[in-house]
């Protein structure tokens, strides 16, 4: 696996409960959790250094994810009868926009779309947070052959 795809599987994957961090030293995704869920001593956030050597992954919401189908629907021209539009606009629309992928065989499609979507989202994360993707991946590569 990349850090790309490390990061986007966070960015995409997320549970509420918990946030994920980069550690920039080891270049490895990891649970912020208690040491009783995850098996790791829990990070000190009152340590500076764990401040420098934690960064918060940030995570898609609901509102980004709808966002993000609406883009999809808007731009495919695989569905001329609007069934994705359609199916946003109704009830449960994340689950009927699912729905309306798997019929229309649009899955392969939106899970690309999705994947961009997110990679952008990181590369415009870690371009606020003043880090370089390109320096990041070297390292990871380095300590991940």
């Amino acid at each position: 696996m990349t850090l790309m795809e490390e990061l986007i599987f966070v960015y995409l994957h997320h549970s509420n409960e918990h946030s994920y961090v980069l550690d920039l030293e080891t270049m490895e995704t990891i649970m912020d959790a208690s040491e009783f869920e995850t098996g790791l001593p829990e990070i000190d956030w009152e340590d500076e250094e764990s401040e420098e050597r934690y960064i918060h992954i940030p995570t898609s919401d609901s509102n980004t994810g709808y966002e993000v189908m609406e883009d999809f629907a808007g731009q495919t021209e695989s569905d001329p009868k609007g069934k994705l539009m359609e199916a946003l606009n109704g009830r449960k629309p994340f689950r009927s926009f699912k729905d309306a992928l798997y019929e229309l065989d649009l899955l392969d499609e939106w899970d690309a779309f999705e994947e961009k979507c997110a990679e952008k989202a990181i590369h415009e994360w870690l371009q606020e947070e003043n880090l370089d993707y390109n320096t990041l991946n070297e390292k990871y590569i380095s300590l991940h052959p």
